[in-house]
Parts: C-alpha cells; sequence; structure tokens
C-alpha cells in the first residue's frame, strides 16, 4: 500500500537477558518506540496518535537472534491495510548492513477515543497520511 519507513532504535544494555540475547518481549518495545517516531506529531497525519490510538493485535516471527550492540538496529514499517478506524502496520526488525532481519510480523492499531471508550473512524487527513 505504501512504502517501507525505516527508523534506527537504540538497544539497551537491559534489553538481555541471562541467555546473552535481546529478550523477545523487547522487540514489542522496539516497535512502538519505531512507531512512535513515524507519525507526526504535528501536520497531516498528526491526529493518529494525538485523538486516541491503542494496538488491537501484535504477531512476530523471530528469524535470527540479536545480541546487544552499542549500534542501532532498525525497524521497518509498511502500511498494509487501511479500514474504518484500523490499520496494519508490517513490521520488521533488521540490520541495514548485513540484510538480518531478526524479526518479521506485523501490529494492527484501532484510533480510539478515550472520552467515549471507543474506536473512531479514521478521518480522511489520516488516510491521506496513512496512504502516502
Amino acid at each position: 500500500m505504501s512504502h517501507e519507513r525505516v527508523v534506527d532504535v537504540d538497544l539497551r544494555w537491559g534489553d538481555s537477558d541471562a541467555f546473552a540475547h535481546v529478550n523477545n518481549v523487547v522487540f514489542f518495545r522496539l516497535l512502538e518506540e519505531a512507531r512512535a517516531r513515524v507519525i507526526p506529531l504535528e501536520g497531516p497525519g498528526s491526529t493518529i496518535l494525538s485523538a486516541g490510538l491503542v494496538v488491537a493485535e501484535q504477531q512476530l516471527k523471530y528469524t535470527a537472534p540479536l545480541h546487544y550492540r552499542p549500534s542501532p538496529i532498525q525497524v521497518g514499517m509498511t502500511v498494509d491495510h487501511v479500514g474504518g478506524s484500523s490499520f496494519r502496520l508490517a513490521c520488521r526488525v533488521f540490520d541495514a548492513e548485513s540484510d538480518i532481519v531478526f524479526a518479521s510480523g506485523f501490529v494492527s492499531l484501532v484510533a480510539y477515543d478515550f472520552a467515549t471508550a471507543a474506536p473512531r473512524k479514521l478521518s480522511d487527513d489520516e488516510r491521506t497520511w496513512l496512504a502516502a
């Protein structure tokens, strides 16, 4: 649907578990950090985050171990579906230099009105930004 956006994300020393690799739960934090950097804070599409957004579903397939390193890893995201009040991002966590993919999957997000505790329709402005 749209092109892949890639974000560099730093690992933290504490992300490593007792087996000396980045724990599987940390990958979801990496995806969250990348989403927060991609969604604009002002201008077209900025209401996606400011008006309310919740994670409905996320799934990852782990394909290679990731060990702590001081250089950032990359998170790539592509909008692959837009619904009435939701959208889905295809995601991958990878190393741009070696092309190793550590995990890939998706996250489904729902535009949410916290005042009414219910999903809200995506605006035309939000849809335009998602399509770009």
